[in-house]
């Protein structure tokens, strides 16, 4: 068995880490909460995947790829390069603790060590699976993920019951009808092709997205230009990326800011304004107050199962009858 090690922040926790965002039951993710390990799928190459399982170990990070040797999985850096941006290994999130010990509201955050908030190994997986998310229940995304790896996903080369996410030739091979057919995706079946001949044909060029030097407004400007990718879908997918400082507004933060401050007003500037004080980490510390009322509706979610509560963590609690 092949196995990687790779150095963890001091304020790393690797369940708060994977455990902090929907993208850890979305496939080819599968936690582990029993023995608290992540089981992925991660590049080789540009073609070939291998299933791993990734743990924490003291101050490190443990990928472990079974029934691979060194020499099978090559130099080892498309893996390692995919860890460190999965678990967002190289993001100084010092300044966003601090406020968070500092405050009365998000104290346990900081004991949590919360902030890194789960991403693919790609840019290109990020924006598929929030265009997965849009206009549709948490439910019908995981199952539209899981059917686009079932589907067009690459065999791992030590797995024969485990696929990756297709890559962008994969699914610019697939028209838009047998993406929809197959994957059950919609009307996102023509973004998603868009998309994917886009990066394959070097008109769409996802590399310049993760410049840090990039200026948000104009990150926001140029991934609101993606096939699919609108307001909303741009604040989250910048998050993803690291900028914080715009707030994804959709019908679940309607719904949570309805729920938990309801005599404030329900507008776009009422909300921006509550999180202000947090610039420039006001998506962080909404999404703790979002993700901590999911764990009192469904469990901790270290604790949640795939097919289980991670399918339902946007289903409110259901009223006991009689």
């Amino acid at each position: 068995m092949a196995q990687i090690m790779l150095p963890t922040p001091d304020d790393f926790e690797l369940s708060s880490a994977v455990c902090s965002h929907g993208f850890f039951v979305l496939a080819p993710n599968r936690w582990n909460g029993e023995r608290s390990e992540l089981h992925t799928t991660l590049p080789i190459d540009d073609q070939c995947v291998a299933a791993a399982a990734i743990s924490a170990d003291g101050a490190n990070v443990c990928v472990n790829v079974p029934g691979c040797s060194k020499r099978s999985i090559g130099s080892n850096q498309p893996m390692i390069a995919a860890v460190r941006r999965i678990l967002r290994l190289d993001e100084d999130l010092g300044p966003f603790q601090r406020l968070c010990a500092a405050s009365d509201t998000h104290r346990a955050a900081a004991r949590c060590r919360f902030g890194r908030l789960l991403r693919s190994a790609s840019l290109f997986e990020d924006v598929v699976k929030i265009i997965c998310t849009c206009n549709v229940t948490w439910r019908q995304t995981t199952s539209m993920v899981a059917a686009l790896v079932r589907h067009f996903g690459a065999p791992a080369i030590n797995d024969a019951n485990a696929r990756g996410f297709p890559g962008p030739e994969s699914l610019a091979r697939v028209s838009s009808e047998a993406l929809k057919a197959a994957a059950r995706v919609g009307y996102r079946a023509t973004s998603i092709s868009r998309l994917a001949r886009g990066v394959t044909e070097g008109t769409i060029d996802l590399a310049e997205l993760e410049d840090p030097n990039l200026p948000t407004k104009e990150l926001a400007r140029r991934l609101k230009a993606l096939p699919g990718v609108g307001p909303y879908s741009a604040a989250s997918l910048g998050m993803l990326l690291g900028r914080y400082d715009r707030l994804a507004v959709d019908t679940e933060m309607r719904r949570f800011w309805k729920q938990h401050y309801p005599r404030r007003r329900q507008t776009v500037e009422a909300i921006e304004r509550h999180y202000r004080p947090w610039q420039p980490y006001a998506f962080l510390a909404y999404w703790w107050e979002l993700w901590r009322g999911y764990a009192e509706t469904h469990g901790e979610p270290e604790q949640w199962e795939t097919s289980g509560q991670g399918r339902e963590i946007t289903t409110p609690k259901r009223k006991r009858s009689g």
